[in-house]
């Protein structure tokens, strides 16, 4: 849909397109904290994000597990991961990134897989655990996993 609004003296055109991109976004409260997760399949590539602090927070990728139809790398090794943007020194907020990518890729997705963390900076390693195991079981429900 098409419009125009008015904003004080100026006309601004807008333009609302329906996306038709496979989302799903789950609620939970983990050890007491609201934490949100959204799954969205762009096709070539998946998107988990998790957050607890309300923004995208630090954002990785991983190649999708084979070269090209019918080869397979073995998926049983944790993921070569890099940070697109956000904290690049932060080992254990890549090894919870990892660790989502690994299982979701576990599980059969042979796709590039984008791991958005919005977590607070000194969140524990327990606590760090239980936004980890929430977040997998939803992405591969989400997914179809």
């Amino acid at each position: 849909a098409r419009g125009v609004a008015l904003q004080g003296q100026r006309r601004c055109l807008y333009e609302q397109r329906v996306m038709a991109v496979p989302s799903t976004h789950g609620a939970f409260t983990i050890d007491g904290v609201h934490t949100e997760v959204l799954v969205t399949d762009y096709g070539q590539r998946v998107l988990v994000l998790v957050t607890q602090i309300g923004k995208l927070g630090t954002m990785y990728i991983t190649k999708a597990s084979s070269d090209g139809p019918g080869t397979s790398a073995d998926v049983s090794q944790p993921p070569e991961m890099r940070v697109l943007v956000g904290r690049h020194d932060d080992e254990i907020l890549y090894a919870a990134a990892r660790r989502i990518a690994h299982v979701v890729r576990g599980k059969g997705l042979d796709k590039e897989v984008l791991v958005s963390l919005g977590l607070p900076p000194k969140l524990g390693v327990e606590q760090l655990r239980g936004v980890v195991r929430c977040a997998t079981e939803f992405a591969c429900e989400a997914l179809n996993l």
